[in-house]
């Protein structure tokens, strides 16, 4: 009795194994994906500024590292405001550094109000 029934659960495994390989019509649903990754948006990275700034007072990062990542994204930042600025309007290169630094404080108080942080 044991081994019809051992017989019948090993064919019913192959039956399940070996069926979707013998489909005539195997149909996968074409999935289109999009990388998103290389937009990085600036309200993301003023959030990421705040963070860190948290981070920092909370004693979560080191003063090298909140200097180093801070710069970092500061970077991104200006590089970012750079290219928008570029496609509004056209500015001396010496104000324009000073407005996106400008900019970039007034976004992080912003974003501080926004919540709750002194």
């Amino acid at each position: 009795m044991s081994i019809v029934l051992g017989i019948l659960l090993v064919a019913f495994c192959l039956y399940i194994v070996v069926t979707p390989l013998l489909r005539k019509h195997n149909t996968q649903l074409a999935v289109k994906m999009t990388d998103d990754t290389d937009e990085i948006s600036l309200k993301s990275i003023y959030a990421t500024l705040n963070e860190l700034e948290m981070d920092f007072h909370m004693k979560k990062l080191s003063d090298e590292d909140y200097q180093k990542l801070k710069n970092q994204y500061e970077g991104y930042a200006a590089e970012l405001l750079e290219k928008q600025k570029k496609k509004t309007s056209k500015t001396s290169n010496d104000s324009l550094v000073k407005d996106i630094e400008a900019e970039i404080e007034e976004e992080l108080a912003k974003l501080r109000k926004e919540r709750g942080e002194k």
